[in-house]
């Protein structure tokens, strides 16, 4: 009896993690069992000084370029080499984290773009796991190295001539997450400013009902196509994240060149 119930908890723990926002606590229980990667998306110089204890480390900068514009998305098949070597594969069941939820929400759209079938991200990142006093170490994690076999999802990623042409769209609305200053400062056409700070309490995410509140208010609404875009497409990951896994809005895109390209 004893041993059944410890499977029916282990499955339950796994049945949680399939929804896309879990819990420090969650991670804690499903972090040893083999299946679950967790990936810290901070730099590696964060990564050495402390992280989270079972946790690899895929800088999210590993992912990214620098032409023709900084921060843009690396080419399919690169990115597929750089997750099959540190041990991913697209069905692998990930957690993500980092600092502020900036860079995992970046790695966690990155993730999806490839098509990866279970991707979470760890609500309250490393200070909530720092806050609850879950094992941490300074020791690095490796995996074996897999095969990762992309089936890229390139609906979620737009270019700066697909962003010309809803500009002016009735059923298009654009989201800046810059912050307020760099929005009043510039930004594209009728874009709304929507910070991605505003979506955070802390290092957690606001509730759903709070988040729904901040873009609809803001003319946000699930019957539009939605296109994110901040400097170099970090913060609109979180949004992304936000938008997609907690309140459901059925077309959410990004323009991966960002404001950087579109001020080119």
């Amino acid at each position: 009896m004893k041993k059944l119930l410890n499977v029916l908890f282990v499955s339950i723990i796994a049945l949680n993690l399939s929804a896309q926002l879990v819990t420090v606590d969650q991670v804690a229980k499903i972090i040893k069992q083999p299946e679950v990667i967790v990936i810290d998306a901070r730099p590696s110089a964060d990564y050495l000084k402390t992280h989270v204890d079972g946790a690899i480390n895929i800088p999210v900068t590993d992912l990214c370029t620098t032409t023709p514009v900084e921060g843009t998305l690396k080419s399919s098949s690169q990115l597929a080499t750089v997750l099959g070597q540190k041990g991913i594969t697209r069905t692998s069941k990930i957690v993500v984290y980092c600092k502020t939820g900036v860079n995992a929400g970046r790695m966690y759209w990155i993730l999806k773009h490839m098509g990866c079938t279970d991707v979470s991200m760890m609500d309250g990142q490393m200070q909530g796991w720092f806050d609850a006093r879950k094992p941490i170490t300074k020791t690095p994690k490796t995996l074996k190295a897999a095969t990762f076999t992309p089936a890229v999802n390139s609906k979620i990623n737009v270019n700066k001539a697909y962003v010309k042409t809803k500009v002016s769209a009735s059923g298009t609305v654009l989201v800046d997450s810059r912050e307020k200053k760099d929005y009043d400062a510039g930004h594209i056409g009728n874009a709304v400013n929507i910070p991605h700070e505003s979506m955070l309490s802390g290092t957690k995410l606001k509730s759903v009902a709070a988040l729904t509140t901040l873009f609809t208010n803001a003319g946000v609404t699930k019957d539009k196509e939605v296109i994110l875009y901040c400097k170099t497409s970090t913060t609109a990951g979180l949004t992304y994240f936000v938008l997609t896994s907690l309140l459901n809005y059925p077309n959410v895109k990004v323009y991966d060149g960002a404001y950087l390209d579109w001020s080119k």
